[in-house]
């Protein structure tokens, strides 16, 4: 209960900051020399390499979360309501993912009063969602539609750079493609189409292929397996007859190594990709190693 006060008092702290850096926007008067390009703010990794890919350096591009920080009950931070104050636009996931920046986006304009309106992107629209779940930059078909979303608003604030995000977006959606072309070709040779992973992500991916998430250890990042529920995994390994089970980085893995070591099964890592290196080939490079992960453990390559 005290716990959860402070927290509150914490975001509320936060956001008063925040109200200030608003203010002093508002107040200012620019700089000569300014740079004129657009301030663009992502929340997660994905979104950073989607919008760099399209972008180039035509955009002044910085990303929420610091590299190794996941977003699943983040906190803002002062430097976080600094960026977003001095933000043209932000381009958040959607889907519930980013709900402790809600307070901050929502009072963005208000504040600003007559100053230039905060332009804020929700990539998931367009996307069929499943059970609420945020993950939906897993899927590459879904990626698809949010580079699209980004790239339809970064034209519409910044026509006189529309040409090249048009054919920036071109460029990396025919990459994007191509990669799910590998992927879909490289499932079907798989015998195995069952898997079960530490944490719920992979929902989205599994649909896209024919592939089916049977299980996860963990339901939520914040919330710890109970005995009853780690007794039905137990059960679903022994049923399904598979050999191998999927953590994740920086995830804690008592309880897969203990599973593991029960059923003499082998653990390999899936990356939910929810952190990661702020570069454009980012997204791609890390999507392309899961599938060779997923190609040793279910494809036998």
């Amino acid at each position: 209960m005290i716990k959860a006060q402070i927290r509150k008092l914490v975001v509320f702290a936060t956001v008063l900051l925040a109200l200030s850096f608003f203010a002093c926007k508002q107040t200012s008067p620019p700089k000569a020399g300014n740079d004129s390009r657009l301030k663009v703010v992502t929340t997660i990794a994905p979104l950073y390499s989607f919008t760099k890919n399209i972008a180039g350096d035509s955009v002044i591009l910085e990303n929420l979360l610091p590299s190794g920080v996941g977003p699943h009950e983040y906190s803002l931070s002062p430097e976080d309501a600094r960026k977003i104050a001095d933000a043209d636009i932000l381009i958040k996931n959607g889907v519930g993912l980013e709900a402790w920046m809600n307070k901050l986006t929502d009072s963005a304009d208000e504040i600003r009063g007559d100053s230039k309106k905060l332009i804020l992107v929700d990539t998931s629209e367009g996307v069929d969602i499943i059970d609420n779940d945020p993950h939906i930059w897993l899927s590459l078909r879904n990626a698809v539609l949010q580079v699209k979303n980004i790239e339809a608003v970064l034209v519409k604030a910044d026509p006189g750079n529309a040409d090249s995000y048009k054919k920036n977006t071109a460029d990396y959606i025919s990459l994007l493609e191509d990669l799910d072309r590998e992927i879909a070709e490289s499932v079907a040779t798989w015998e195995k189409k069952e898997f079960i992973t530490f944490h719920s992500a992979f929902a989205y991916f599994a649909e896209d292929y024919g592939l089916e998430q049977s299980a996860v250890i963990e339901g939520s990042p914040e919330a710890q397996p109970s005995p009853a529920h780690i007794a039905e995994i137990i059960n679903i390994i022994k049923e399904s007859g598979t050999g191998v089970i999927f953590s994740e980085p920086n995830a804690s893995h008592k309880i897969m190594d203990a599973i593991a070591g029960d059923l003499g099964l082998r653990v390999y890592s899936l990356d939910t990709l929810e952190t990661g290196n702020l570069v454009s080939g980012w997204y791609i490079s890390k999507m392309r190693a899961n599938l060779k992960t997923l190609n040793m453990a279910l494809g036998n390559k």
